[in-house]
């Protein structure tokens, strides 16, 4: 996880939230663009394994976006707790 130190030479709390909250949207949208390219088992005519394996890569996909919009929302709630320690 990336954890910036707030600091008074550095970002604000509420720039270093704001550049992870700009992230995990672009991150929906891409998730939610993924999402109409599902594979389709009519797309693979008398191909059904290759459907799977490529039904699999596609939900990894999905899944690594999901991890990497929840890591941004970490980081994000890290610099706040920061923010109200401060």
């Amino acid at each position: 996880m990336i954890r910036p130190i707030l600091n008074i030479n550095g970002s604000s709390a509420f720039d270093l939230i704001d550049q992870r909250r700009n992230a995990m949207d672009a991150l929906l949208e891409a998730i939610d663009a993924l999402k109409q390219l599902t594979p389709n088992a009519r797309d693979y005519p008398g191909q059904y394994d290759r459907c799977i394996n490529d039904r699999e890569t596609h939900f990894e996909r999905l899944a690594a976006l999901h991890t990497l919009r929840e890591e941004l929302l970490d980081e994000a709630l890290h610099i706040q707790q920061q923010e109200k320690v401060s």
